[in-house]
């Protein structure tokens, strides 16, 4: 065999092999520090990625829970909000609360006059003086011998009324004309004989309330409607009550264990309206002319 010449000695040609093989070399080595840079850097922004994410998990539930109580602790202190009339929860000494929606839309002179007299407190203390079949009846008494206006230096701070008036809570009113004034005969309706006396107030626990009036001079209108089943519950409850036989009305039935109103809660009151509110101005925009919702004033006025 013919022996193959090379332009380059052996030793030239090994150190060009190891030449060759050492750039490869450095080569793959340098890929692999690119390579293992790379997943440092991945390595640490996934590692951040999970610092942000553990610090982002409480602030979402903390904005949560800020929005919940946002919106729960307002109605927690007045859970009516919603609704666009007053509500009256009137408490009483047995543990009883009774709530009525007001309706100061549809019966404005009726639900004035009671939110007026409960925005001064004229029912706290006050007992329920008659109960019978189809009502209870509050509102005048402190005992069946104390009434509420023999107490004048109540009355006499009593704001709203002007001087000229001997009897203060002398006034009658005049009927509320809409349909829901009219509802008297519903149970669970919290009712005032507004030509008889303007400061006495009936609950019917039954229906037809009328026709358990039995003819005499009542004139029932609408002052609000109870707002759940334990008010009306309660008022049947107390309606039934063993009374007092030998009590000091032949008429008022009342009940052998004293049932006392501790105090009225208005809630969803306008504000608007209430402020500086004047009542007589209120009932009586115009003295001389035809829009007074007074009828009468028991008492007199300028005498």
């Amino acid at each position: 065999m013919k022996k193959q010449k090379y332009s380059l000695t052996a030793n030239q040609r090994k150190e060009m092999r190891q030449r060759k093989s050492g750039t490869v070399k450095k080569n793959v080595r340098s890929e692999n520090i690119e390579e293992s840079e790379e997943f440092a850097s991945d390595t640490e922004a996934v590692r951040g990625n999970k610092k942000f994410n553990l610090w982002l998990i409480p602030l979402l539930i903390a904005g949560v829970a800020l929005i919940a109580i946002a919106i729960i602790l307002p109605f927690s202190c007045n859970p009516y909000m919603f609704m666009d009339n007053p509500v009256a929860e009137i408490e009483l000494n047995t543990g009883d609360v009774l709530t009525f929606e007001i309706y100061e839309d549809t019966c404005p002179i009726a639900a004035t006059n009671f939110l007026f007299l409960a925005r001064n407190k004229y029912f706290d203390n006050t007992i329920v003086f008659d109960i019978q079949q189809k009502w209870v009846r509050f509102g005048n008494f402190k005992s069946m011998t104390e009434l509420v206006e023999d107490d004048k230096t109540y009355i006499d701070s009593l704001p709203g009324f002007y001087d000229n008036h001997k009897n203060k809570m002398g006034y009658r009113l005049k009927a509320d004309s809409s349909s829901d004034a009219k509802r008297y005969g519903e149970a669970g309706m919290l009712v005032f004989n507004y030509k008889q006396s303007s400061c006495q107030f009936f609950i019917s626990s039954d229906e037809n309330l009328q026709s358990r009036l039995n003819g005499v001079d009542y004139t029932p209108t609408v002052v609000g409607r109870y707002l759940n089943d334990e008010t009306l519950e309660a008022v049947k409850r107390i309606a039934a009550l063993p009374f007092d036989e030998n009590s000091p009305s032949t008429v008022w039935k009342n009940p052998n264990t004293p049932v006392i109103i501790k105090r009225v809660r208005l809630h969803n009151m306008d504000r608007k309206k209430w402020k500086n509110f004047h009542f007589e101005d209120y009932m009586n925009p115009e003295p001389k002319g035809s829009n007074s919702s007074f009828s009468d004033w028991f008492g007199g006025v300028n005498d």
